[in-house]
């Protein structure tokens, strides 16, 4: 089942559930476990290319298994931009899901950017520092800012999943 997170500001989640909040990549997940407005955990999980198929689903389950979170909270899923695996990682993480009864709740990207507007954090550094100023368990995680042409760190995806969190949660 997938929720769409509602706009009103009057249908606040229980904040002292635990949740697991999402962040996919092509190759990668990023997660930020949140019970009671702290975070219990976070991290990334990583599958080589030779060995994709569903491992990254698997990888989920397992942390479903661990945590068995009140709710899954992801970004929205839907855009024109997702690629193949990127959309095959997404339906494995709705099929664990699914198998184990934990709602799915889809965070439209337009609602965390409008949440961060309320901190003045527009760029996805000045996003993830207000995180860490915010959930200061994962200061410690926040990368230095990235060079132009650097690529971009593997831990952010943490923050994308805590944004995600704070968004839905309104932490």
């Amino acid at each position: 089942m997938i929720i769409e997170a509602p706009n009103s500001k009057y249908s606040n989640p229980i904040a002292s559930e635990r949740y697991i909040a999402v962040h996919v990549r092509p190759r990668s997940i990023g997660f930020v476990v949140v019970e009671n407005a702290i975070v219990i955990d976070s991290g990334t999980r990583f599958c080589d290319q030779t060995q994709f198929d569903d491992c990254l689903g698997n990888r989920f389950d397992r942390l479903l298994q661990m945590y068995k979170p009140f709710s899954v909270i992801v970004k929205g899923s839907r855009s024109v931009g997702a690629g193949p695996r990127r959309r095959t990682v997404i339906s494995a993480i709705k099929r664990g899901a699914v198998r184990r009864s934990v709602p799915l709740i889809s965070v439209k990207p337009t609602q965390v950017q409008k949440y961060f507007l309320r901190y003045d954090a527009r760029t996805k550094y000045q996003i993830a520092e207000t995180i860490g100023k915010r959930m200061p368990e994962l200061a410690w995680k926040l990368p230095h800012k990235r060079k132009p042409w650097e690529s971009e760190h593997h831990r952010m995806s943490i923050f994308d999943a805590a944004a995600v969190a704070m968004a839905y949660l309104q932490l």
